[in-house]
């Protein structure tokens, strides 16, 4: 969950595309239990940005 709900490499991901960034993930992840206020703030931003694309 570390990897996936970092804040950072979601923001490096989204940043560097140059025409259209594709997020390509399971649903289960905007509802994964956290272990860390760092998580939860990564699942947050994650929700976001699935709330803003859509």
């Amino acid at each position: 969950m570390d990897f996936v709900a970092n804040r950072n490499r979601l923001n490096v991901a989204v940043s560097r595309a140059r025409a259209l960034a594709i997020l390509v993930g399971s649903p289960a992840l905007l509802s994964a239990p956290a272990g860390s206020v760092a998580q939860l703030q990564g699942i947050n931003a994650l929700c976001r940005l699935v709330e803003y694309a859509a």
